[in-house]
């Protein structure tokens, strides 16, 4: 697949616009905001380990969840696949780029080539339409280029990357056997079940109980930083740019 022969999915956010490469290579159009309602994708956490130099504010489910959301609510069959082996998991993506279908990944953007902002983060997500000898074509965020570009290497490193939020190089491919169900129901069922997933959190620092935490929290975040202007920063620049669409993923 080149260039020249693949229909993109441009987006604000990295697992909708992977998800929506792939639905559109198979005929399905939705847009990103649609894709993410009907992924029951709102959220919000208040993340915060030992281990942690600050607080993370996150605005979505968790990673993988909304994909197959999406898949489930449109009746459609994803196809993932796991392994420790890097070359086995090569294996997986080579088999079905082969046959013509584009593969989602899952993996750490800090090793991608066009990533100009080094920062570990191993619940990233990009379409991979293509290969040759050194590199792996890839389709990203608006943010990062769209249309990019990294070496097999890298990507090997970034697939088979450890720590919060990876996965063991997964990879995944969408097929369509059934016709599309209602979208009016799908969205109605789609808004229920996020409204009770929001209103009905497991623990305190997920969803509304989690903008409460947040709330009382935050009185406490000049004493724990050793910097608080690049923490600030960096935390408002994640709220509003980091693939997120801005606001927390409230504007999309």
């Amino acid at each position: 697949m080149m260039d020249s022969e693949f229909n993109y999915f441009y987006g604000d956010h990295c697992e909708t616009t992977a998800t929506g490469t792939l639905l559109k290579h198979i005929g399905i159009e939705l847009s990103e905001p649609m894709l993410f309602g009907i992924g029951e994708g709102l959220g919000y956490i208040y993340w915060d380990m030992k281990n942690m130099a600050f607080p993370f504010l996150g605005g979505r489910i968790k990673p993988d969840y909304l994909t197959n959301n999406i898949v489930k609510n449109l009746n459609l069959e994803i196809f993932l696949e796991e392994t420790t082996s890097v070359k086995k998991a090569w294996k997986n993506v080579e088999k079905s780029l082969d046959n013509g279908h584009p593969v989602g990944l899952k993996l750490d953007s800090y090793y991608l080539d066009y990533f100009s902002s080094k920062v570990h983060f191993a619940g990233h997500y990009v379409a991979m339409y293509g290969y040759d000898d050194t590199y792996a074509y890839l389709f990203d965020t608006k943010q990062q280029g769209s249309v990019v570009k990294a070496t097999l290497e890298h990507l090997a490193q970034a697939r088979n990357a450890k720590g919060p939020m990876s996965s063991k190089n997964l990879s995944y491919t969408i097929k369509q056997s059934q016709s599309l169900p209602d979208l009016k129901e799908v969205i109605v069922k789609a808004i229920h079940k996020n409204a009770q997933d929001y209103l009905n959190p497991p623990i305190k620092n997920i969803g509304y109980k989690g903008i409460k935490k947040t709330s009382d929290k935050i009185q406490t975040w000049f004493e724990r930083s050793s910097n608080i202007q690049n923490d600030l920063l960096l935390t408002a620049n994640l709220m509003e740019n980091g693939g997120t669409g801005g606001a927390l993923f409230r504007k999309m």
